[in-house]
This record gives structure tokens, sequence and C-alpha cells, in this order.
């Protein structure tokens, strides 16, 4: 309770209400998103879009990631380690259990067979490495390890760093510079239990971090589920609807006060209104109901598309668009009709 508290006072896209639970249910979660196991557009590439375009919060997401690839590779780390470890301590115990002694006649024979089957030269084994290592990275060692990790100490926690996370707490980025200024100190007993190479010391800032993402992506929700167009392209759209709707009213209300004769001419002036109201209609409630129910597309950055794979989304975006093209030719029936109706006057 108090963990929410905090990340109230300190973001306000926290207090954002939430779509209908309803549609939440049935849709990917936060963690979905992140371990990539939705489809677009509801997909880990249009949450970061979401977030820098529209929230300019990208930071949060890019420390997240990095955080869990940095977990995924101290898993291999450890695992391999771990591994060699136990192979090292099986060859010394049975080296010691079952010694090996070489007679002068065997000694004489391993000779032979090395002199007939001589070793690859190192160009040879450094080529056969090297094509084995392409098919399998090899884990990291120790050293990268701990380079990853002061990495994402330098870009994202230092006062002044590349993408600092202004949000996070005071305490939480203390507790690791902490860590790091013991480290620096060689003869300092505690820097074996603060270990360099190890992410556990960003858990806590990674779980904050979760948090604050979690507040937000209701509202990448809202973008995608709901809608298909993005910012920018709800921008031009208004101001594009707008000018046609004054050009449109401009021409039919010439029409109407030069009395021109026969009344059908006046259609030439509803083509601009049906534009404009289009373009305002799908400005103003973000999506274009064309794209979705003809070409099934939902836009990632401006002129740049994506299929709509996700069927949940796929079904709500396909209802809100028949909806929204039933609302643009009503309007543009009753202008229509207005305009058509009206007796004309010369002034």
């Amino acid at each position: 309770m108090m963990a929410e508290e905090k990340i109230d006072a300190v973001h306000p896209l926290s207090k954002v209400e939430n779509p209908s639970e309803s549609v939440l249910d049935s849709l990917p979660t936060l963690d979905d998103v992140l371990h990539r196991q939705s489809q677009p557009p509801v997909c880990l590439y249009n949450y970061y879009i979401v977030l820098r375009d529209r929230l300019e919060l990208e930071t949060l997401l890019d420390f997240w990631l990095d955080v869990a690839q940095a977990d995924i590779l101290y898993k291999r780390y450890s695992k391999y380690a771990a591994r060699r470890g136990s192979t090292a301590k099986f060859t010394n115990q049975h080296r010691l259990s079952s010694p090996v002694s070489i007679h002068p006649r065997t000694s004489d024979i391993l000779t032979h067979m090395l002199l007939l089957h001589p070793r690859a030269s190192l160009a040879t084994t450094m080529h056969s490495t090297t094509t084995a290592g392409s098919t399998k990275k090899p884990p990291p060692t120790q050293l990268e390890m701990a380079e990853t990790i002061e990495r994402i100490y330098l870009r994202y926690i230092v006062p002044s760093a590349e993408k600092e996370i202004n949000g996070l707490p005071h305490h939480i980025k203390e507790t690791i510079g902490n860590h790091f200024s013991i480290t620096i100190q060689e003869d300092n007993p505690i820097k074996k239990k603060l270990n360099p190479d190890n992410p556990i010391i960003y858990a806590q800032a990674k779980n904050y971090v979760h948090q604050l993402l979690q507040s937000t992506f209701p509202l990448f929700l809202r973008y995608k589920v709901f809608m298909n167009l993005t910012l920018p392209q709800q921008i031009g759209r208004l101001a594009c609807g707008l000018l046609l709707l004054l050009v449109g009213f401009s021409l039919e209300f010439t029409l109407i006060f030069l009395d021109v004769h026969p009344w059908q001419k006046r259609l030439w002036g509803i083509l601009p209104i049906v534009s404009g109201v289009f373009f305002t209609v799908t400005s103003i409630t973000g999506i274009d109901p064309i794209w979705v129910l003809a070409f099934n597309l939902s836009e990632t950055v401006p002129f740049h598309f994506t299929h709509i794979i996700q069927p949940k989304v796929k079904k709500i975006l396909r209802k809100r668009s028949l909806h929204v093209l039933g609302v643009i030719l009503f309007i543009s029936f009753l202008f229509m009709l207005f305009f058509c109706l009206v007796a004309g006057k010369r002034l």
C-alpha cells in the first residue's frame, strides 16, 4: 500500500483510469509485452514507440530491458562457472584416485603416435573455435559481467547520466552508489559480499521501474487497442479536416447565395465537406476505419504500419471502425441534406 502511494506521488500517470476490466482480462499484460509474448499492435516495439513519442518515458523501458538482459547474462555466467567448477573438481578427484604411470615402453608408443599425427596449428585451432562459436555465443566472463553492470550504473543512475532516471528515489540510488564505492576499495572485506558482476544490485530499482511502467500501461492500451493513428497523424488530419470544411462551407454558401441552378451543382461542395468530416472525426477518435476494415493496419510511426495480429485487438478495432464509419456517414448525410434542401437566394 505504501509503495502504491509513493508511486502516485512520483508519477501522475499512475492515476489514469484503466479501460474496462472485461477488456483488460482478455488482453496481454505488461509482463507479456515485456517478455515478447504478445502480438502487434500490442507488442514491445509499439510500447516503446508510445513511451517515446507520447509519454517521453522510454528511459524507463530502456533501463528495465538492460537490467533484464544483464540478469539473463548472469544466469548463463553462473551456470557456466558452476559447471566449470564441478568439472575441475571431478577431474582432480579422478587424478587422485587413479594416478597414471607411464612406462618407458608406453612413452615410446605415445611419442611415435604424436609424430605420426601432429597437433593442429594455432591458426587451425582458432578457426575451428571461431566457427563453433558462431553458432552459439560463449557465456560472458566475470570481467564482461562487471563491465555490463557498471555500464548500466553510468548510463542510468549517476547524476547527469545519459539517460538518468529522475523519478528513482534517492535511497535506491544511494544504495547502488554505495555498492560501487565499496567495490573500489580492494582491501575492504565487504567486497566479497557485494559482487560487482551480479545485477541483483538493481533488483529494487527494477521493481520500482516496473511499477512505473505498470502505471503507463493503460495509456498504451488506449492508444493501441482503441486507436490505430499516431499523434502527428491525428494533428495533421485535424488541420486538413478543418481546412476542407472551410472550403466546402464556403463553396456551398456561395452556390446558395448566388442561387445557382440546377440544385445538383451543390453536390460539388459536398465532396470537400465529406472529406473534412472524415479527417476531423478520425482525428478526434484516433482511428481510421478504412485502414482497419480494408487493410487491417495500425500505424506505428507516421506512415509506417504494422498488421493487426492480436485477435482481441482486431475485434475491438473492427467494431470501433464500424461505429466511426457510421458517425461519418451520418454527419455527411446531414450536411448534404441541409445544403441541398435550402432554397437559394441571390444577394
